[in-house]
C-alpha cells in the first residue's frame, strides 16, 4: 500500500522528483570526486613502506647565492660525510638529474622528461617495483641502469631491454659520451610520487659531485632535529671554520611533506600547495550541507501533496508508523535513484579528470566511493525524514481539518536554511571570480603569453644549440615567421644562477658577496618577447662580442640592486660579469638598457635581478620561435621542415609558451575549474529550495491571492508580494557574505607577490548573479500562483 502510493506520487509530480534525484546526484558526484582528489594529494609519496622515516636533506646560509634555498644539495659528495658522522642515519640516495633533454640508442635521439643517476642503494630507500631483475643487485655494477615500463616500451617496443646500451651523448653537460646498461625494468612511479624517472642509473665513473636531490633514510624512532641542530658540527670538524662562525643551516623535510608543503628553487616537479586543499575540502563541505538541506526543504514544501492520504490512513486505523514508513519509502527511491544517476554521471567526469590531469581517482578506490555513498545516503534518507521529524500526526490533522497552512511553521526554519546556502554561494561565486582573475593577471603577466604566438623547443642538445645562427637564418626565411631566438632558461622555468660583478664607480670591496642573476640570451630575446625599456636600447645584431665591447641589459631589480633609481643614469657604465666557470670569458663593456621587470617564473616569487647579455653558441638551451598571428599551422610545418633539414637524428618536439605557463599556475587554474563547477552546482541545487520554499509559501498563502486578485490586484503585484521576502533573505545572505569572502580571499592572495586588487564590482556581480538566478527560481512557481482563477484560489484547501 505505502509503495503504491509513494509510486504514484512521485509519478504525479515528475519534475520537481527529478529535481530532488538530480540535485543529490550531482553533488554526490561532486564530493566523490572531491573526495578522491584530496585523498590523492594528501597521499603523495606514503606508497614507500619507510615513508615516515625518509627526509629530504636541504641548506641555507645568508651568504650563499643571496640566501636562496634550493630543494637540491649543492654538495651532494658531503652526504656520505655526513652519513657517517651520524649514527641516525641508516642509509642515503642522491638523485643528480641527468641533462642534455636526450639519450641516444641504436643511432637514434630520444626525448627523457626526467631522469636520475643515483647512489646503488636507491632500492634501500624507495620503493619502486622491479618487472625484471633484483633490487639488491640491478644497481650494484657502475652504469647499471633501470628504465621505467613506459620509457621500455618507447625505446625498445616488445623486445627484451635488458642487455642493451643506452647512452649520453656529449654536449654541453657531459664531455664524453657515456654508456649505460640497462639491467632491469620497474613499474611507473605513482601518480602521487613528487618525481617520475624515464630511469635511473650508477654513476660510470668517479664519485657524485656538485648539485643533487638528496635523501636520508633515518633510523627507526630516530628524528631530524638531532641531526638538523649538530649540523654545524659536523661542518666544523671536516673543515677549519669555527662552529660559532658557521651560518649554514641545515633542513630535513619528510618526504611525505614534499608535495604540499615545500615551495623551493628547483623543486624536482611542481608542487601543490595546502590553501588548494582547504579550498576544496570546503567547497564539498558546502555543496555536501546545501544538497542536504535543499533536499529536505524540498520534501517539506511538497509534505502537503501526502496529507490527505496519511490523515485517512490515520482515522482507518492505520499504524502510527506509517508515515515514517511511507517517508523512509520515498527517500530510499528517491536516493537510490541519485546513486544510479551518480554511477552514470561518473564515466564521463573520470574520463575528463583523466584527459585534462593526468589523474586516475577511481583505480584502487572503490572502498572509497562505496564508504562515501552509503554515508551520503544515510543522510539522504535522514534528510527525507525532515516532515516527520517537524510535525507530529495531530498537528497535521488539525491543520487540515480547520484549513490552517500546512507546516506553517517551517518558514522561518526554511529562511534560515535559504540565508545560509546563498551565503555559501556568493562567496563560492566570489572566490571563482577572484581566482579566475588573479589567475588570467598571472598568465597575462608572464613571458610571451599575451600574443599566444610564440612555441618553445626546450632543453635541446648542446649539438643543436651548436648550429642555432644556421636554424634562425634559415627559419627566417619563411613568411610564417615573425621572429627566432634563444635563451638559457625556458619561460616559466627559474633563473637562478649568480655571478659577481664589477660596475664603474661601485665600491666593489663593501659589496663582495654580493651577486646578479644571469641570463645569456640570444640578441633578439628583448625584441621576440616586447620586452619594455626604461632607457637604452636593446643589444646590437651580433651574438658575438669582443673584449671592451660587451653589451649587457639589466632588469629594474638588478638596477635597485646596485643603488640606482634612474635608469638613465646607469646606463652606459662600465659593467662586466665575472664568469665562475673555468676558461669561460665574458667580455668587459657597457650596460646598454634597463628593462621593466617581467615574470620568467611564478608571480608568487618577487623578481630576482637579472643581467642579460649575449651568448654565441653556449647556454642557449631554449629556442624560441614567433609566428605570425593566424598562420600556426604553417609556422608549425615550416619549423618542422627546417628542424628535419638541421637536427633529423633528433625528435621535433615543441610545447606553446601559454601552454608552459599553464603548467607553471596549474594549481591555480585546477582551482578556478573545479570551484567554477562546483559553484554551478551548489546554485542549482539552492535553487531547487527555493523551488521548494515557493511552492511552500504559494500553498500557504493561496487564498490570500485569490483574495488580493478578487479585489483588483494584477500579476505584477501579486509577483512582487511573493518574491520581496525572497530578495530580503538574499540581501542579508550578501551582507554575511562579503567580509568573510573578502577576508578569505584576502588570505589567498597572500600566497602571491604580484596580485589583482578585490574590486568592489566583484562582490556587487555575485550578489547580482544570486540575486537574479534566485528571482528566476521563485518568479516561476509565484507566476503559476499569480495567474490562477481566483475562483480556484479561493476553494482551494
Amino acid at each position: 500500500m505505502i509503495i503504491r502510493f509513494v509510486i504514484r506520487n512521485l509519478k504525479k509530480h515528475p519534475i520537481l522528483n527529478l529535481i530532488k534525484v538530480l540535485g543529490l546526484a550531482l553533488a554526490l558526484t561532486g564530493i566523490v570526486f572531491i573526495s578522491l582528489f584530496l585523498k590523492n594529494e594528501l597521499s603523495y609519496d606514503t606508497y614507500h613502506k619507510n615513508s615516515e622515516r625518509i627526509y629530504r636533506f636541504t641548506i641555507s646560509n645568508p651568504e650563499f647565492m643571496g640566501n636562496s634555498h634550493f630543494a637540491r644539495f649543492h654538495n651532494s659528495g658531503q652526504i656520505p660525510l655526513l652519513a657517517d658522522y651520524f649514527s641516525d642515519i641508516d642509509e642515503f640516495v642522491r638523485l643528480a638529474p641527468v641533462r642534455g633533454g636526450v639519450v641516444l640508442h641504436d643511432e637514434k635521439y630520444y626525448d627523457i622528461n626526467e631522469a636520475f643517476e643515483c647512489d646503488s642503494n636507491f632500492y634501500c630507500v624507495f620503493d619502486a617495483p622491479l618487472l625484471i631483475g633484483n633490487s639488491s643487485t640491478v644497481l650494484e655494477a657502475p652504469a647499471s641502469m633501470v628504465v621505467s615500463e613506459s620509457f621500455a616500451q618507447k625505446i625498445f617496443g616488445n623486445e627484451n631491454p635488458v642487455g642493451q646500451v643506452i647512452s649520453i651523448p656529449p654536449g654541453q653537460f657531459y664531455a664524453n659520451k657515456t654508456d649505460y646498461t640497462v639491467k632491469g625494468v620497474m613499474k611507473d612511479f605513482p601518480q602521487n610520487s613528487h618525481f617520475h624517472p624515464d630511469f635511473i642509473a650508477t654513476k660510470a665513473q668517479g664519485e657524485m659531485q656538485g648539485w643533487a636531490w638528496s635523501y636520508l633514510l633515518l633510523a627507526p624512532n630516530a628524528g631530524p632535529d638531532y641531526i638538523t641542530s649538530h649540523y654545524s658540527e659536523f661542518l666544523a670538524a671536516n673543515s677549519d671554520t669555527p662552529v660559532d662562525q658557521i651560518k649554514t643551516e641545515a633542513h630535513l623535510q619528510n618526504i611525505t611533506d614534499i608535495h604540499l608543503h615545500s615551495d623551493k628553487l628547483r623543486e624536482i616537479e611542481p608542487n601543490g600547495n595546502m590553501t588548494n586543499i582547504y579550498v576544496l575540502a570546503i567547497a564539498a563541505l558546502i555543496l555536501l550541507l546545501i544538497s542536504m538541506s535543499n533536499y529536505a526543504s524540498l520534501n517539506l514544501g511538497m509534505a502537503g501533496f501526502s496529507a490527505k492520504f496519511m490523515t485517512m490512513n490515520q482515522i482507518l486505523g492505520a499504524s502510527k508508523h506509517t508515515r515514517l514508513l511511507y517517508f523512509i519509502a520515498e527517500s530510499l527511491f528517491i536516493v537510490s535513484a541519485s546513486v544510479v544517476l551518480f554511477l552514470l554521471f561518473s564515466i564521463p567526469v573520470h574520463s575528463v579528470i583523466q584527459n585534462h590531469f593526468g589523474v586516475d581517482l577511481l583505480r584502487g578506490n572503490l572502498f572509497p566511493v562505496i564508504l562515501i555513498v552509503i554515508q551520503f545516503s544515510m543522510l539522504g534518507i535522514l534528510s527525507g525524514l525532515q516532515p516527520v521529524l517537524k510535525q507530529n500526526f495531530g498537528r497535521l490533522f488539525s491543520s487540515l481539518r480547520n484549513s490552517k497552512p500546512l507546516f506553517s511553521n517551517s518558514i522561518s526554519v526554511n529562511k534560515g536554511i535559504i540565508i545560509f546556502q546563498y551565503t555559501f554561494a556568493i562567496a563560492l561565486i566570489v572566490a571563482v571570480l577572484i581566482i579566475t582573475k588573479q589567475t588570467n593577471f598571472a598568465m597575462k603577466s608572464s613571458l610571451g603569453v599575451q600574443e599566444d604566438n610564440i612555441v618553445c623547443f626546450e632543453s635541446v642538445h648542446a649539438s643543436v644549440q651548436q648550429k642555432f645562427d644556421v636554424f634562425k637564418t634559415e627559419l627566417l626565411k619563411y613568411n610564417s615567421i615573425e621572429s627566432v631566438s634563444a635563451m638559457m632558461e625556458a619561460p616559466g622555468g627559474e633563473a637562478n644562477d649568480m655571478f659577481s660583478f664589477e660596475l664603474e664607480g661601485y665600491d666593489q670591496e663593501e659589496n663582495s658577496q654580493e651577486r646578479l642573476g644571469v641570463f645569456p640570451c640570444d640578441y633578439s630575446f628583448a625584441s621576440l618577447f616586447n620586452l619594455t625599456f626604461l632607457s637604452g636600447t636593446n643589444f646590437s645584431e651580433n651574438n658575438a662580442d669582443n673584449e671592451g665591447s660587451g653589451e649587457y641589459i639589466i632588469n629594474e631589480a638588478a638596477m635597485h640592486q646596485l643603488r640606482f633609481a634612474d635608469p638613465d643614469l646607469i646606463v652606459g657604465k662600465e659593467f662586466q660579469l665575472i664568469s665562475p666557470v673555468q676558461g669561460i670569458t665574458i667580455p668587459k663593456g657597457i650596460i646598454k638598457g634597463v628593462v621593466k621587470d617581467f615574470h620568467l617564473s611564478n608571480i608568487k616569487k618577487k623578481v630576482r635581478p637579472l643581467v642579460f647579455f649575449k651568448r654565441e653558441k653556449l647556454w642557449l638551451i631554449n629556442f624560441v620561435v614567433a609566428y605570425h598571428p593566424g598562420m600556426k599551422d604553417e609556422a608549425i610545418g615550416d619549423m618542422q621542415t627546417v628542424w628535419t633539414k638541421f637536427f633529423p637524428a633528433y625528435p621535433f618536439t615543441y610545447e606553446h609558451v601559454g601552454t608552459m605557463y599553464k603548467q607553471v599556475y596549474k594549481t591555480e587554474i585546477l582551482q578556478a575549474r573545479l570551484l567554477s563547477v562546483f559553484t554551478l552546482l551548489s546554485i542549482f541545487i539552492c535553487s531547487m529550495g527555493l523551488l521548494g520554499l515557493s511552492l511552500l509559501i504559494s500553498q500557504q498563502r493561496t487564498k490570500e491571492i485569490g483574495i488580493r486578485k478578487v479585489n483588483g490586484a494584477n500579476v505584477l503585484e501579486i509577483l512582487g508580494m511573493l518574491n520581496k521576502d525572497f530578495l530580503k533573505w538574499i540581501i542579508v545572505a550578501f551582507v554575511i557574505a562579503t567580509p568573510t569572502a573578502y577576508y578569505a580571499m584576502n588570505k589567498w592572495l597572500e600566497n602571491f607577490v604580484y596580485k589583482t586588487t578585490l574590486s568592489w564590482w566583484i562582490f556587487a556581480l555575485a550578489g547580482l548573479l544570486a540575486m537574479g538566478i534566485a528571482l528566476l527560481t521563485v518568479s516561476f512557481q509565484s507566476y503559476k500562483a499569480a495567474v490562477k482563477n481566483p475562483v480556484e484560489s479561493l476553494r482551494y484547501e
